[in-house]
């Protein structure tokens, strides 16, 4: 679970925009704690992203959970448009997530990280029903507390 967590926190952490780029850049306000009772929202995010770019990454078959955690990002993505304190467009949290993705699988050994696995079998019901949980209150989207 420690390696995990060091790939989701990088991959939140090292997204910067190139010049010209339009940036979604994470401040303060997004590495507060969740004080909702919900969770954290960017940290679900992160993990999810992780995951999905270590199956595409890796070559992986898909297996039952993919397309919940694919429609998890989807939810998660509209959530941060709409409560973002950040205001990103979609097109700056789209390069966001493509900046990630590129430097998160640039990380020595991406492929190698079994750790990711078990976020790949979990139940999709399970999971689907996790994400509307963690989406039905409306708020800011933090990092923490994560994992």
């Amino acid at each position: 679970m420690r390696h995990a967590k060091s790939i989701v926190i990088c991959l939140v952490l090292s997204a910067t925009a190139a010049a010209g780029d339009e940036a979604m850049v994470l401040g303060p306000r997004q590495f507060e704690a969740d004080r909702s009772g919900a969770g954290a929202v960017l940290c679900a995010w992160s993990i999810y992203l992780t995951v999905q770019h270590y199956t595409k990454s890796c070559d992986l078959v898909r297996g039952p959970a993919d397309d919940a955690i694919d429609e998890a990002i989807v939810a998660i993505d509209d959530f941060i448009l709409a409560n973002s304190s950040l205001h990103p467009s979609r097109v700056a949290l789209e390069a966001f997530k493509r900046r990630s993705e590129t430097e998160a699988t640039a990380t020595r050994n991406f492929c190698a990280n079994r750790d990711i696995e078990q976020f790949r079998h979990v139940e999709p019901e399970a999971l689907r029903q996790s994400v509307a949980k963690l989406l039905a209150v409306p708020r800011e989207p933090v990092m923490n507390p994560c994992l």
